[in-house]
């Protein structure tokens, strides 16, 4: 694989520990619509709001026929009412801080509107110098649409950048994207343990 020119982080699962958070939140559009709500992460329900846009989430849980009613329902729900269930992952910033002296970070995520809040109240915004949700795309992942649309707001080709990823879904992504992938303690691609473990990989990677 060339030299990497820009890494690129999915939020739930790599940058945030975001389940219980995305729970509560599906758990208010759920009760509005009469169904039962998840009580904990072990519902089979979780599994998709963990990664999948909204959308594709509603769908799943709703039926389609109840998506755009879903998503007017979710408008009028502020995810920042969940920021305090979001935890980052340990050694989180201290990574970054590593790794953002060495290449650009972006974050690409079938988030949609919360992202940007989230970067702004995690004080994120120093560390990456891109931002690509499902918003701002035709396709969410597992659709490679995001990841072309990142190395083309960095000026670099997709086959120079790195995505790390913690599920099939951004695993499918990234080999359609032509997209070196490194999964984040998953055993779907290439595993890393934790950051400190990923700015190791990219250092060496670097440095070679």
């Amino acid at each position: 694989m060339p030299q990497p020119e820009i890494l690129v982080f999915d939020c739930d699962g790599v940058l945030f520990n975001s389940l219980d958070a995305n729970i509560a939140f599906y758990n208010e559009i759920l009760t509005h619509f009469g169904h039962e709500p998840m009580e904990s992460t072990m519902d089979e329900r979780a599994g998709v709001c963990h990664i999948g846009s909204s959308p594709q989430v509603f769908a799943a849980l709703l039926g389609e026929q109840r998506v755009e009613e879903a998503m007017r329902v979710a408008a009028q729900i502020d995810y920042a009412n969940f920021f305090p269930r979001l935890i980052p992952e340990p050694g989180l910033y201290e990574a970054l801080q590593r790794m953002a002296q060495l290449l650009p970070l972006a974050i690409a995520t079938n988030r949609r509107g919360s992202m940007q809040g989230i970067v702004q109240h995690f004080n994120l915004e120093g560390y990456f110098t891109h931002l690509v949700t499902s918003s701002d795309v035709a396709s969410p992942k597992p659709h490679p649409d995001m990841l072309w649309r990142g190395a083309e707001l960095a000026g670099c080709e997709s086959e120079k950048m790195v995505y790390v990823g913690d599920s099939e879904f951004d695993s499918q992504a990234a080999q359609k994207a032509g997209v070196e992938f490194l999964a984040y303690q998953w055993d779907g691609g290439t595993r890393i343990e934790s950051h400190q473990h990923l700015a190791e990989i990219i250092e060496a990677k670097l440095l070679r």
